[in-house]
């Protein structure tokens, strides 16, 4: 299709504008020689050679950007075309005089004839809206908020550079205090052995006693870390020494130390005590973040692909598709994960204590808001401010236009709020728009510690008011769906526009909420079973435990019920109306609820100590902790990553499962490079100053017996 050559003629024969300067006059003499010559059957002699290679012959074709903007006469001209919420696009290489402004004039028309065309060519009118763009004018001004962020960004990088030499200096430091210790502890203890001997003829037979009694005790100070030394006569007496303490200085050096926080972050730990289960949770996450980066690869590369007509029914092909749609049970598996988690951990810190009050929510809020808030601010403020000057490209506009967002929404997402907020045009106006499983999770866990409050008062109304969260989730989301008539959210070619869909019913924790209650229920059940005070748990998970046939089954069942919920909407792929609608309402209802039990079989065996159990050799491998580690900041970065490899490409990528794979493989990589560096500046450096303000650590006095000055000293 001469797209170019229509497109040209078309604009020729609209007299609607009329030129009002030099430049606009210079630009419409030179489409008006275009149109003469085309006119007479002549090839125009205006046009340069460079400009016609340069620019694109037809819909998703960016011409040659960089070539056309090396050029001295010419610049590219962006033309940005919205067709159903997503967009299309089309370069042109064209002379300097014919500016961006005078052609935006132009827009209405553009869309007219652009539509006939796809009307003859698909039958069907394909463009909503278009406009003209120069991608070199698209950057917007530096503000306030711009250099505050890179002042922001700098101060980190100092801190973190800082805080390396500093923690250097103090290893250092340490190093020379445990040596000098050594020699002072080896002087104190040969003064004392010097003193205490009366009789240089002792029999050997009281030499030996004397000795097994010092080597039992030194087995004693090993096994409990504390002195225990006998009195009367002999060679045990206690040296007593200053643990080192570290100063202000150093405490926080090491808190901005990347050094050693890289040493703390993908420090390979052999799991130990009786939550060593949860090692299966790092492949857990790990898994479920690469399934989030291919679920958004698909979405962004696919919508932004050179053969865009062909994903309609490319979509109608079972296999990597239709793992795209089921992406978003990742998203459901981390709200499972951070149930069970919370649940257990903070159970584990009430029973501790001797009274449990109300009074102790507001100190786990806000443990939870510095948890997550710092690293979370960081990121959008990078997103939002800086990431724009990072790149160029021919449709590079597109990525500022997703950060543009932010200038009136910023507040929302940093208040988590922002999911309960309206974001028209199908909820992708959104500032950070994956940021609305932070909201949802933080929302959540503000009723988490209540809950458990509750059940550690009185465990029948506590669980009851679990399980009635639960069903009132189930219902609705059922209920949502039902009255608004939603069906699944798949580009299927005959499915129906639902532009309140995100906003309605995907991002509402009322409806999200449901697989986090199934893994408190399920870490109910581990902590009842870890403290054996419901001796019928104990009973049954010992079942579970001695029954290779129990597990199997635990495994059939969960596996069963997952790769159901993820394969049975295959038919939905091909059309939408292949199920009832009820069929739709009870699926969206009770999906992510039936998954999230699947997996919950599957990694029982491993949770109740099976070492031999195959979740426990797979998800528990130590491959997965520094990715696990690091899941968060992956989470902040992935769609960053992937919107910048997207837009900043200068030719669109043609759209087949092989390339999606290599740049979901691709962008794995990168997100791994990206939030770990996330990680070690500023999410492990906020969590150790979160420790030295609210848990200080306490050095006290250190003896030591002084047979024992051989032994390593624990600084």
């Amino acid at each position: 299709m001469k797209f170019l050559f229509y497109s040209i003629c078309f604009l020729l024969l609209s007299n609607q504008i009329k030129a009002n300067d030099e430049n606009n006059t210079k630009c419409q003499a030179y489409f008006t020689g275009i149109l003469e010559a085309i006119t007479n059957g002549e090839i125009p002699q205006n046009i340069s050679a460079q400009s016609l290679l340069s620019s694109g012959k037809g819909l998703q074709d960016l011409g040659s950007y960089l070539v056309c903007r090396d050029s001295v006469d010419l610049h590219y001209i962006h033309l940005r075309m919205i067709s159903g919420g997503r967009p299309l696009h089309m370069g042109f290489c064209l002379p300097q005089f014919c500016e961006m402004s005078y052609l935006q004039t132009f827009n209405e028309t553009t869309k007219s004839f652009i539509n006939n065309l796809t009307h003859l060519q698909y039958n069907r009118s394909m463009v909503d809206s278009v406009s003209y763009q120069d991608p070199e004018l698209m950057y917007p001004e530096w503000g306030v908020g711009t250099y505050l962020t890179l002042l922001l960004l700098i101060v980190v990088v100092g801190l973190n550079i800082t805080g390396s030499i500093l923690s250097i200096i103090a290893e250092n430091k340490k190093k020379a205090y445990s040596e000098d210790l050594q020699i002072e502890i080896q002087k104190k203890a040969e003064k004392i052995n010097d003193s205490k001997i009366e009789d240089q003829s002792l029999q050997s037979d009281i030499i030996d006693e004397q000795y097994r009694r010092s080597e039992l005790i030194q087995n004693e100070i090993m096994e409990n870390q504390e002195s225990a030394f006998m009195s009367g006569k002999g060679q045990f007496e206690e040296i007593t020494y200053e643990k080192y303490k570290e100063p202000s200085w150093e405490r926080l050096a090491l808190s901005f130390s990347f050094v050693h926080n890289y040493q703390k972050l993908f420090k390979i730990n052999e799991p130990k005590g009786e939550n060593a289960g949860f090692v299966i949770f790092n492949g857990i996450r790990s898994l479920s973040i690469f399934w989030v980066i291919f679920g958004h690869d698909q979405l962004i590369r696919g919508t932004n692909s050179f053969n865009l007509i062909d994903i309609p029914y490319k979509i109608t092909e079972p296999g990597w598709v239709t793992l795209t749609p089921a992406a978003y049970f990742a998203v459901d598996t981390f709200f499972f994960v951070g149930g069970f988690l919370a649940t257990v951990l903070l159970l584990e810190k009430l029973t501790k204590l001797r009274t449990i009050k109300f009074t102790l929510v507001p100190a786990m809020w806000l443990h939870r808001f510095l948890r997550i808030w710092p690293t979370y601010a960081f990121c959008i403020l990078m997103y939002w401010q800086l990431s724009v000057y990072w790149s160029d490209g021919p449709i590079w506009n597109e990525y500022i236009a997703s950060t543009s967002t932010c200038n009136a929404q910023w507040w929302k997402n940093l208040l988590f709020i922002d999911n309960m907020f309206s974001h028209a045009n199908n909820g992708l106006s959104y500032c950070f728009g994956w940021g609305w499983y932070l909201s949802n999770d933080f929302q959540i866990f503000l009723i988490t510690p209540i809950l458990l409050i509750i059940y550690a008062k009185n465990k029948q109304i506590g669980l009851a008011t679990i399980i009635s969260l639960l069903v009132g989730s189930i219902f609705s989301a059922y209920y949502i769906a039902f009255s608004h008539n939603y069906h699944l959210q798949i580009g299927t070619p005959n499915s129906k526009p639902q532009p309140d869909y995100q906003d309605v019913f995907y991002y509402k924790p009322w409806v999200r909420i449901s697989p986090y209650l199934i893994g408190i229920l399920f870490g109910l059940f581990y902590r009842n079973y870890i403290s054996g005070q419901n001796q019928r748990i104990v009973d049954l998970a010992s079942k579970i435990k001695e029954s290779v046939f129990i597990r199997t089954l635990l495994y059939i069942i969960g596996i069963g019920l997952t790769q159901t919920i993820i394969w049975i909407i295959i038919p939905l792929q091909k059309d939408m109306d292949a199920w009832p609608p009820q069929a739709q309402y009870f699926y969206q209802a009770f999906n992510r609820v039936l998954f999230v039990i699947g997996v919950a079989f599957c990694i029982t065996p491993a949770l109740l100590g099976c070492k031999n159990d195959p979740s426990r050799f797979i998800l528990g491998h130590p491959f997965w902790q520094p990715i696990a580690r690091i899941s968060f900041c992956m989470y902040l970065t992935h769609f960053i990553v992937i919107l910048f490899m997207t837009f900043s490409s200068t030719q669109l990528v043609y759209y087949q499962y092989s390339h999606i794979l290599f740049f979901t493989l691709t962008d794995i990589v990168y997100t791994i490079v990206i939030g770990g560096l996330v990680s070690l500046a500023i999410e492990v450096p906020c969590m150790n100053l979160e420790k030295i303000l609210f848990a200080p650590k306490k050095h006290e006095a250190v003896k030591v017996n002084s047979n024992q000055v051989g032994e390593q000293i624990d600084l």
